[in-house]
């Protein structure tokens, strides 16, 4: 059988249970008392649900296989190889005012790479196209590397 204990053993187990308790919430302060947050920030999320480029009206495409390019170009038959990440990647055909009848008959082959994706909380859109045709050459060539792509209202 165990010995009683006293009122005084009780009382200075009790304390220091206490001051351990102390000790242990305050190592976490700072020296004015208060509760410090250390490490790193916690990161939001990337994932912003469904992607799309729009169409020259706004609406919403996935993996579309035909896409404007401004007011006067198209990219037709597009193949995507990759959609949804920071980059999209087709092969397709381009067809302009600039260059018909000629690529209206036969599109030009072109590499295409979406980009700029513009966030919000449920989804996601492509703002830039960046175009290589082999067969267009100069301003043209260059104006087709960064293209603006339309987006909707939000």
């Amino acid at each position: 059988m165990r010995p009683a204990r006293s009122a005084t053993a009780t009382v200075r187990t009790t304390g220091a249970v206490a001051a351990g308790a102390v000790l242990l919430v305050s190592g976490c302060a700072g020296p004015d008392g208060l509760l410090r947050d250390e490490g790193p920030a916690a990161t939001r999320s990337t994932r912003a649900g469904s992607v799309y480029a729009a169409d020259g009206t706004g609406r919403p495409l996935q993996r579309p296989d035909s896409l404007p390019l401004g007011e006067t170009a198209w990219l037709t038959g597009l193949r995507w190889t990759s959609w949804g990440g920071p980059t999209a990647l087709a092969s397709g055909g381009l067809s302009a005012d600039w260059c018909a009848p000629e690529c209206f008959r036969r599109p030009y082959d072109v590499k295409v790479t979406l980009s700029g994706l513009q966030r919000l909380p449920d989804f996601a859109y492509y703002s830039s196209a960046g175009v290589v045709a082999p067969r267009v050459h100069g301003e043209r060539a260059a104006g087709l590397g960064r293209v603006s792509l339309r987006l909707p209202e939000f």
